[in-house]
């Protein structure tokens, strides 16, 4: 039953809010050095909103099975985060994250789940909890603190944010579970407009990590929103992809959040 809500919960995180972009060989010019207290100022200056609707068009491939579909997002900024899933035009999941809770409604089953919003990082390995997931999708720097200290440098065409130093990480890689070190985090930014090109956590103590990639920012109302991001996670026995590409963003509108459980419906217990 574990591995079950595994699968779930997992699923609906990679399902919700991940995707990828094609790359292509470009020469890049080295961009001119920046301090590291302008570039995390650059981070402080986050994407701002009240409420975020959004719709997406997206493919999978969890434990090598390849699927594609649409999802409905809604966000209530450090509140709710809302999806339904579409297959061929109709419906079939449902959930909903808040910061202590997740909802989960499957309709080809007839099961949902109620579960602690802690049992994120139980059960997927990552790290993952509401706020990172907020972040993730509107392209904000996952688990950055203002009042941190980070050390910089240029990697190839963009500057590079790190949590403490790659020689550190690297050296925490290799302890594993007997590093001292958690969790690291890196950002990737564009000199072009300070963007966040990629950002990758690596869960030390799991050998897990999660890369991040955004791409053609569109301007939503003087703020710029990722149109395209993707996500691969790996793990020591799987590596998981996710390809997303976001449309009809609206935001600060009026949104309901509808999750309603028929009695016909049987729980999954944990």
């Amino acid at each position: 039953m574990k591995y079950q809500i595994s699968s779930i919960l997992f699923s609906f995180m990679i399902l919700v809010f991940f995707g990828c972009s094609s790359i292509k060989t470009i020469t890049y010019e080295k961009p001119d050095s920046k301090s590291n207290s302008f570039l995390q100022n650059q981070l402080e200056d986050s994407f701002q909103f009240n409420t975020l609707a959004v719709r997406a068009a997206v493919k999978s491939r969890i434990k090598g099975d390849k699927k594609s579909f649409k999802a409905s997002i809604r966000i209530r900024k450090d509140s709710a985060i809302w999806s339904t899933i579409s297959f061929a035009g109709k419906p079939i999941a449902t959930f909903i994250i808040s910061q202590d809770t997740v909802k989960y409604m499957n309709r080809l089953t007839k099961e949902y789940l109620i579960s602690s919003s802690k049992n994120l990082v139980y059960f997927i390995d990552s790290g993952l909890n509401y706020n990172s997931i907020q972040d993730i999708l509107v392209g904000n720097a996952m688990g950055f603190g203002k009042n941190l200290t980070y050390h910089s440098k240029i990697d190839s065409a963009f500057y590079l944010l790190s949590s403490i130093s790659n020689r550190k990480i690297k050296k925490a890689i290799q302890l594993g579970a007997k590093s001292k070190v958690h969790y690291t985090y890196q950002y990737w930014i564009s000199p072009h407009d300070y963007q966040i090109n990629k950002q990758i956590v690596n869960n030390i103590w799991d050998s897990t990590s999660m890369q991040i990639q955004y791409s053609q920012y569109l301007d939503i109302e003087g703020q710029k929103f990722p149109e395209k991001e993707s996500i691969t996670i790996t793990s020591p026995d799987d590596v998981s992809t996710m390809e997303l590409n976001f449309s009809k963003i609206k935001l600060n509108k009026e949104l309901t959040f509808p999750f309603r459980i028929s009695d016909k419906y049987t729980r999954i217990e944990e």
